[in-house]
């Protein structure tokens, strides 16, 4: 028996439907260009730093 059956039926609502929010593709651009900035910040960083 899965876990489904035991919900009342109202609570078996598609994700989809019952979603607050949207999915949007704007947060992965974000997060890409942050960790590009990151990484080249710290190679900046790494080849400016004296060797001794």
């Amino acid at each position: 028996m899965s876990d489904k059956s035991r919900l009342p039926p109202d609570a078996r609502s598609d994700t989809t439907r019952v979603r607050q929010g949207k999915t949007l593709g704007t947060m992965r651009w974000v997060l890409l260009v942050s960790l590009i900035t990151v990484v080249v910040a710290f190679l900046v960083a790494f080849a400016v730093m004296p060797m001794s």
